[in-house]
């Protein structure tokens, strides 16, 4: 990950708090449970859109 993505997600996080105090996602949480979801939809065999996801943000350059 990018370190300017997961200093936008930390900032995110941060304003979280105002509305849902002590919620306890941290960054680390968030990619976790979004791999976990990778590894279930893969499982399924539902993973056409997800692995081209990941080729486009591969592709992108900055």
């Amino acid at each position: 990950m990018r370190r300017k993505y997961a200093l936008r997600g930390e900032i995110i996080l941060a304003d979280m708090e105002g509305s849902y105090p002590n919620h306890g996602f941290t960054i680390e949480r968030v990619l976790e449970l979004l791999y976990m979801d990778f590894i279930d939809a893969f499982r399924n065999g539902d993973t056409t859109e997800a692995i081209q996801k990941i080729i486009k943000l591969l592709d992108v350059e900055e």
